[in-house]
């Protein structure tokens, strides 16, 4: 006796709606990790260095971007569990980019100067997920146009680095396009995806 029906498994409407179930408790997973990363990465990256290296809070700061950086494999990994069904190559290319960047970050720990080759993977990370954006339908096409502008923060952030030495604030806004990505994803989620 079979411990499942093989006719279910050959009805679209059942394969759809597993479809349907497996990207909604991904977006779920996503809704959760995403503040909890966010908050976590302005600590560690933006306020901890401004502090005494002795201090507690430097200190949890540097904690904090090691957890970030696991956030950053599990994010990986969901992004590609959702989008995976949308377009396989791209969604590899979210873990291949998002698995990267995670050496270049914990090595800027010590050497805050490896931000900069870690953005070049946080850049690069953001076009597939731009591009699965708007080839899904799960989403509002402009957020995928937002996070190739914050792909252009990154890279550009890098590129000035190297160049000039410094990175101009106005490089750094770019990155916003990030930011409306994961307040979307936290807060709206997904729109109903039509057979």
């Amino acid at each position: 006796m079979h411990l499942y029906n093989t006719e279910l498994f050959k009805n679209p409407k059942y394969i759809y709606s597993t479809y349907i179930n497996l990207v909604m408790k991904t977006i779920t997973k996503l809704r959760l990790l995403y503040p909890i990363w966010t908050v976590i990465s302005i600590f560690s990256l933006l306020y901890a260095p401004t502090l005494s290296s002795e201090s507690t809070l430097f200190k949890l700061g540097q904690l904090g971007q090691i957890i970030v950086q696991v956030f950053q494999i599990v994010v990986a990994l969901l992004l590609y569990k959702l989008f995976m069904e949308t377009d396989k190559e791209q969604a590899s290319l979210i873990v291949i980019f998002g698995l990267l960047g995670v050496p270049f970050s914990l090595m800027a720990i010590l050497i805050p100067e490896a931000t900069h080759l870690a953005e070049v993977f946080w850049g690069l990370w953001l076009i597939p997920i731009g591009t699965l954006v708007i080839k899904s339908g799960m989403f509002p096409n402009w957020i995928g146009y937002f996070l190739y502008q914050g792909s252009l923060g990154y890279l550009g952030a890098t590129i000035s680095y190297f160049l000039i030495g410094v990175v101009p604030s106005y490089v750094d806004a770019f990155t916003i396009g990030e930011l409306i990505w994961v307040l979307w994803i936290t807060f709206i989620g997904a729109k109903e995806l039509q057979n």
